[in-house]
Parts: C-alpha cells; sequence; structure tokens
C-alpha cells in the first residue's frame, strides 16, 4: 500500500489502513518508561513495522539525550507552530525514528499541548507505529497522550509506592476515556515478589522486566544487547502489545 503522507523528501514510508497509537505513561520518574517506549519501539521496528517514538514528555524531554541524539528542530517548536512535523524526525544509527524535545524556554511555554493530536495523525498516515513517551503527574500535557491513544501502558516498580500511584494514574486514563492495555513491571530481581506485586497492582500484568545494570549501559537495549533477559523481555512486550493491536483491529473491523 502506498504511503498516504511522505513526511520527509527522499524517504518513502509504507503506511497501513490503521496506525497505532500507543502511549507509554507512568505516575513517577525513574520508573523506566522512556527506556521502555525506546525498547518496544525498536523491537517492533526490528520485525518489520515503520515506527516512530515521539517525546511528548514536554517539561523534561529526555529521549535525545539517552539516545544521544543532535535535534536541530523540536517537538516544543512542532506544538509551537514554528516548524513541521517532517522537520523535527530524526533517524539513529539503529533505523529508528525519533521527535523529541528541545531546551528552548522559548518553545517550551508556547508549545500546546493541544496541538499534539494533529501531530500525531499526521505521522499515524506514514508509520504502522506511533509510540509517544509521556511525562510524570496529572498535567494537562500528560492527559493528552493518554486520551488520544489506542492505547496506554503504565511503567512501574516492585515499590509499594510506585504501584499505589500506578493504580491512581490508571484511574485518571479511564477518567480521560483512555484505553488501559495494562501495566509493565521494570528493575524485577530474584528477591521481588512476583505475587505480591500481581496481587497489589490488580490490573493486566503486560512483562515484568529484570534489572539489569550491565545491559542497560547503552541503548536500545534490544539492539546493543540482544541476548540479555531485559532484552527478551522488551520483545515479549512488544509482541503483547502488537497481539493485543491486533485484537483491537480485528473487533472494530467485526463492529462495522
Amino acid at each position: 500500500m502506498a504511503a498516504r503522507i511522505l513526511l520527509r523528501s527522499g524517504r518513502n514510508y509504507s503506511a497501513v489502513s490503521e496506525a497505532s497509537v500507543l502511549t507509554i505513561g507512568g505516575a513517577k520518574g525513574g520508573a523506566g518508561k522512556t527506556v521502555t517506549a525506546i525498547n518496544v519501539a525498536s523491537a517492533v521496528r526490528s520485525v518489520g513495522y515503520s515506527v516512530v517514538v515521539v517525546d511528548a514528555d514536554l517539561g523534561t524531554t529526555n529521549v535525545a539525550d539517552i539516545l544521544e541524539l543532535d535535534c536541530e528542530t523540536s517537538i516544543h517548536k512542532v506544538l509551537a507552530g514554528e516548524a513541521d512535523i517532517g522537520e523535527a524526525i530524526v533517524t539513529t544509527e539503529t533505523g529508528l525514528d525519533v521527535v523529541s524535545g528541545g531546551d528552548s524556554l522559548e518553545y517550551l511555554i508556547d508549545a500546546d499541548p493541544a496541538e499534539l493530536r494533529p501531530v500525531i495523525d499526521t505521522l499515524a498516515d506514514s508509520y504502522d507505529v506511533v509510540i509517544i513517551d509521556t511525562g510524570t503527574g496529572l498535567s494537562h500535557e500528560v492527559l493528552v497522550p493518554f486520551g488520544l491513544a489506542d492505547g496506554v501502558v503504565l511503567v512501574s516498580t516492585p515499590k509499594n509506592t510506585s504501584i499505589v500511584d500506578t493504580r491512581k494514574t490508571a484511574e485518571v486514563v479511564e477518567k480521560v476515556d483512555g484505553t488501559l492495555l495494562g501495566v509493565v513491571v521494570t528493575r524485577v530481581t530474584d528477591d521481588t515478589d512476583v505475587d505480591r506485586v500481581r496481587d497489589q497492582i490488580d490490573l493486566d500484568l503486560l512483562g515484568l522486566l529484570s534489572d539489569d545494570p550491565q545491559a542497560c549501559k547503552t541503548e536500545p537495549v534490544v539492539m546493543e544487547a540482544p541476548d540479555s533477559d531485559l532484552a527478551d523481555g522488551y520483545r515479549q512486550l512488544a509482541t503483547t502489545l502488537i497481539r493485543l493491536e491486533n485484537d483491537r483491529k480485528d473487533a472494530d473491523g467485526d463492529d462495522q
């Protein structure tokens, strides 16, 4: 199928009849939501899907920092109406497309989170999967990605406080008419009481990701440390999300 829109000259983007938009969120910083977004995107791309990661954590954008990217045009400029989305796409050495943020206070102030929806709609015309990395807390810029996504994935650690806050965030996702796919638990060790975590979360558990500092030295782990348990966990998570999205599309097709 031919792409419906060409975002960057000289590049052919394949489009699907219906793209999948997934938001990766978390109640607290440091749980690993950004790294999860990057690695899920990389794993999905590795099996043939066209993918773009959008850093919508407008206050503390860090996708570019983690991937050591030089982004001349930021998502802030796009949301401020100072640039087109095609200008903000940067491709990593591993082939992953990224729309990241900048550190200009001027554009941070002018960036309008409400403009994120048309930006995502444009990207969804050219990619099979759009993955949004969003911020923490309950600000407007966080709630917008929850409401516009086909599915929301929340990232938590095994700590009690993180789990409690994740459940509260899940309630917020529901209130903004978002679709919660489930929770991913990071930093799991041999000492983690998995049964306790399952019981406390009381939501669909999409995956348990091991705490592997050695594998985390470079990102994305699925590309740089593909044989690690952590990389395998990300690949399994990506497979689960693809399956859930395919099930959703099949159900939507049956309803029509």
